[in-house]
């Protein structure tokens, strides 16, 4: 690693760091004084309230922060006459940015792989304190369907992976004739499959003679089904605020597509958690292509003005399609895919610009 690569890494990463942190810490407390008659007794708690709380605000401060970071680095070395000097010795355009795109694609890379863990659900466990005055995770009054089989939780564990007062109906191929009832008071996910403990099965007979009893009821220490439906995917397919990590909303679209259900809400969650972030790194290389030889000739107010409004509008632009995309008015590939895709277009343009010249 050359000494201008780490110069330029070093004031990069400083300036990012400064606005990063600065930004967080004002979302932050704005949060923060937003609950404030609704903070829990605990000091740990209101810790932890911090913490998920500053994750949370990072899904859009680090993009944004990304970017501001490229102008302002820009706008210091122009004042400075750097920028001026490292061109009038050798370096181009593209050298001089190399750095900053090679950081800032790691850097989104690495976010993108913490929306693969519990980073993602940093959001739900701010509310889960608030609402509840707890850390953890519970769902209440769920009702599914599994192939042929409906399902209620009363209560759902995603992290313990447990349920209680669960009721299972069972039917036939068609779904027009009930076969059984099943009611357990605790199940447990063993990684597979449900396995639910003393169980009471009601048998129904569809044909019905006088005399008999259609109904026949059996008691069974356990009793497993449900094989591969996981309690994250319960959770999530009925979640209402997007909170979900990529693996778990890849999961649920597979188990989505075998039951036929509608997967176009999950696809523009999976598809904004891999594909928004990389707005940051591909908009700093259409910005750096407008980046001006010297400031002798050049309003630099007026550029970094100018630099800053086109990236909060686009930002906004693309934030809102994601949004809608989520809520299900806007099919994902097209408010999320395209978008991202001629962003790219338009960047690998400028890179070719920046590299021909």
């Amino acid at each position: 690693m050359s000494l201008f690569f780490r110069y330029i890494g070093f004031l990069y990463l400083k300036y990012f760091f400064f606005l990063f942190v600065s930004l967080e810490c004002f979302f932050v407390v704005i949060d923060l004084v937003k609950y404030l008659d609704e903070l829990p007794n605990s000091a740990n708690l209101i810790v932890l309230l911090l913490v998920y709380d500053f994750m949370y605000a990072s899904q859009f401060i680090l993009p944004l922060s990304l970017i501001l970071a490229q102008i302002v680095l820009m706008i210091v070395l122009l004042k400075n006459s750097q920028w001026t000097a490292f061109l009038a010795l050798g370096y181009s355009k593209i050298k001089i940015f190399l750095p900053i795109f090679m950081l800032s694609f790691l850097m989104t890379f690495c976010f993108i792989a913490f929306n693969a863990t519990s980073f993602a659900y940093a959001k739900e466990q701010v509310d889960l304190i608030i609402n509840e005055g707890f850390l953890g995770n519970i769902k209440r009054d769920l009702f599914v369907k599994y192939n042929n089989t409906y399902i209620y939780f009363e209560k759902i564990f995603p992290l313990l992976q447990s349920a209680e007062n669960v009721q299972i109906y069972e039917f036939n191929t068609d779904n027009s004739l009930i076969l059984r009832m099943i009611e357990s008071q605790k199940a447990v996910f063993n990684g597979e499959e449900w396995n639910l403990q003393n169980v009471t099965i009601t048998n129904f007979d569809n044909i019905l003679q006088i005399g008999q009893n259609p109904l026949t009821i059996q008691n069974e220490e356990s009793y497993t089904t449900l094989h591969g439906f996981k309690p994250k995917i319960l959770e999530n397919i009925y979640e209402r605020k997007g909170n979900i990590s990529i693996i778990d909303a890849y999961e649920a679209i597979m188990l989505l597509k075998e039951q036929g259900v509608n997967t176009q809400k999950i696809r523009g969650l999976l598809y904004n958690l891999i594909f928004f972030p990389l707005f940051a790194p591909l908009a700093m290389i259409c910005l750096a292509n407008f980046t001006p030889n010297s400031n002798r000739y050049a309003n630099l107010s007026l550029i970094t003005l100018e630099m800053i409004l086109a990236v909060l509008m686009s930002w906004g632009i693309f934030f809102s399609f994601s949004r809608l995309s989520i809520s299900g008015l806007l099919q994902p590939e097209f408010s999320i895919l395209l978008p991202i895709f001629m962003l790219c277009l338009v960047s690998f343009w400028a890179l070719f610009k920046m590299i021909k010249a």
